[in-house]
């Protein structure tokens, strides 16, 4: 199934994270209480590499989002969850399922880097920083991201 992401700064401190695979769709905000994109980066180039479950929290006020990655082979299966504190600390099986899917690796891994790729054709990384306040862009996990995924890296 094909995956698609799109992350949009909101306004001071906020974004939305638009995450598509195949026909399903889930609509995630994130607060800059957390550092939700650097997050997504990392949990993707976790599971890049062969880790089994990686996890990035977006936190939402007073809530949080868990983007849950288990790569199967080739593939991953993608678990959105919706919990109603932040920073739980409750198991997966305690959130609520805003998306499941599985879809090729690869393919999730260039959608994230896309998404974040796009956010700093946008912003810039003085915009970006100015935007989410208490984050500088993630470069350095967009370029490591880059390297894995064999695409050239932005300075």
């Amino acid at each position: 199934m094909p995956a698609r992401i799109e992350y949009r700064l909101i306004g001071a401190g906020w974004a939305m994270c638009d995450v598509t695979v195949g026909d399903l769709q889930a609509t995630v905000a994130a607060s800059y209480l957390g550092d939700a994109l650097n997050e997504l980066l990392g949990a993707t180039l976790k599971a890049l590499k062969g880790t089994r479950y990686s996890v990035a929290r977006f936190c939402d006020e007073p809530g949080e989002y868990r983007f849950v990655l288990v790569p199967e082979g080739a593939f991953v299966r993608v678990q959105i969850l919706e919990f109603s504190e932040i920073w739980s600390d409750e198991p997966d099986d305690f959130g609520e399922m805003k998306l499941e899917a599985t879809c090729g690796l690869r393919e999730f891994a260039e959608a994230v880097l896309s998404a974040v790729r796009a956010v700093l054709n946008t912003h810039g990384v003085k915009g970006y920083k100015e935007n989410w306040v208490r984050h500088e862009f993630p470069l350095e996990a967009m370029n490591e991201l880059s390297r894995a995924l064999g695409v050239a890296t932005l300075q």
